[in-house]
């Protein structure tokens, strides 16, 4: 069997679509950081990597909910998931926990996220007031104060 629920919290697609927002969109130094936080991200699967972008902008947690609502609707349609928990989240990792059969499934969601949560980070990007530069470190040390 297989199981949705280990394609949750494993799944890349919204955190790399506020990355590839930020490659884009972005300004200053986080724009600069962006490039290597995706590779991380998806590659790597530390997830962590993209809450500092996140926090600098606050509202696109509302892109990383829509994109993670969509990979779980589409994994749902098209009946994907994986057999086992994919551990760390990379995309390297979820497709080794793929049983045979769901791959598109499990592909298509993860595209899916990524797209959604791109569209609304860039929505949201444009529309946010300037800033003189994003500070990805100040936003590194907020998320290691609430921790």
């Amino acid at each position: 069997g297989k199981s949705i629920f280990f394609l949750i919290e494993a799944n890349p697609g919204p955190g790399m679509g506020v990355l590839l927002a930020y490659m884009f969109f972005g300004r200053g130094s986080a724009k600069q950081s962006a490039g290597g936080a995706a590779i991380i991200h998806f590659l790597g699967g530390i997830h962590e990597i993209y809450f500092p972008y996140v926090l600098m902008n606050p509202r696109l947690i509302l892109a990383v909910i829509l994109g993670g609502m969509t990979g779980v609707f589409t994994l749902t349609i098209l009946n994907g998931g994986l057999v086992s928990p994919a551990s760390p989240g990379s995309i390297l990792a979820v497709l080794a926990m793929t049983p045979k059969g769901a791959y598109f499934a499990n592909i298509a969601a993860i595209i899916a996220a990524m797209a959604v949560s791109f569209v609304v980070s860039a929505v949201l990007l444009k529309t946010s007031k300037v800033k003189e530069e994003d500070d990805i470190e100040a936003a590194t040390r907020r998320m290691h104060d609430m921790k």
